[in-house]
């Protein structure tokens, strides 16, 4: 234990050091660190261009490798910016992190709950802390094996809004007290929906060109529970900073029909992902879970 501790120590070290350099030098470290990455991580390699052949087979091999080498610097740059998120000061945040069209926020924010519905693109980390410097909210994170460092990415996610009753919730706790406190206060739910959680409390809709990816249908139902609107929330990196913009609310949502509320939800996604291929996380096995055949054996073949 106490090895982890010296060596995470260290890491957080590097980071704190990182987040000091000019933007244009941590790119250039983190586009080496990527490439690098791309070579060596030959497994999550491989989960990233069979997720991309599910979703787009017509695309040519060298098209999907370049959007995962893409990604992998993408990534690995996004990481070494989370420096920013443990030590950066609010002006540092502001100034690598501009937000756009968040009039569409402010306007209901603490008159009615709010979802920001966010997808997992590399800079959704650097979003949120970037939102807590204008306006408090909650988020639910999963347990890390490392308990160090999921002990320092709530510490982050909490730095400018715990005073101010601002909460992250472990998954484990299921979503029971964030409809608890947007009821009471007319604040944010920071949602991120596009992750494979198994069957349970999802439906298998289509996500691009494959027909049964296993998607969480809890937004609709939390809409209803809360009387919250739906924000949704494109986070990318342009122009040496991040861009988060907002969409309106959206309108007549849900509908009763829970399935077609779903693969909206999904539709909506996949118009931010066409925007930015590469920055979109194309790591984790997004149809793990399958009809009819053993878990994870989709990324077997």
């Amino acid at each position: 234990m106490l090895h982890k501790q010296i060596g995470m120590t260290i890491a957080f070290a590097v980071v704190w050091l990182i987040n000091k350099l000019p933007v244009k030098i941590t790119r250039f470290i983190g586009n080496i660190l990527g490439a690098i990455g791309y070579l060596l991580a030959g497994k999550r390699r491989r989960v990233g261009l069979k997720n991309l052949s599910l979703c787009f087979p017509e695309m040519s091999n060298n098209e999907k490798n370049k959007i995962i080498y893409e990604h992998f610097k993408y990534l690995v740059n996004s990481a070494l910016q989370y420096g920013l998120l443990f030590y950066g000061s609010p002006n540092q945040i502001r100034k690598l992190v501009k937000l756009k069209n968040f009039e569409y926020v402010m306007e209901h924010y603490e008159k009615r709950p709010i979802i920001l519905l966010c997808p997992h693109f590399v800079g959704l980390d650097m979003a949120a802390s970037r939102m807590t410097l204008e306006i408090v909210g909650y988020s639910i994170y999963s347990e890390q094996k490392n308990s160090l460092v999921g002990d320092k990415l709530k510490e982050a996610r909490l730095r400018f809004i715990k005073d101010k009753g601002g909460e992250v919730f472990s998954r484990k706790e299921g979503l029971r007290p964030v409809i608890k406190r947007l009821r009471e206060t007319k604040r944010v739910f920071y949602y991120l929906p596009d992750q494979d959680l198994g069957e349970r409390d999802s439906l298998y809709v289509p996500f691009f060109n494959h027909p049964t990816c296993a998607t969480v249908n809890v937004l609709p139902k939390l809409v209803q529970l809360t009387n919250a609107l739906v924000v949704s929330v494109f986070v990318y990196w342009e122009d040496n900073q991040y861009i988060v913009e907002f969409s309106k609310p959206w309108e007549n949502y849900p509908t009763d029909d829970l399935r077609q509320n779903v693969i909206l939800m999904n539709q909506v996604i996949e118009d931010m992902v066409l925007r930015a291929k590469p920055q979109y996380f194309w790591l984790h096995k997004r149809f793990k879970t399958q009809p009819n055949i053993e878990r994870g054996s989709i990324y077997n073949k």
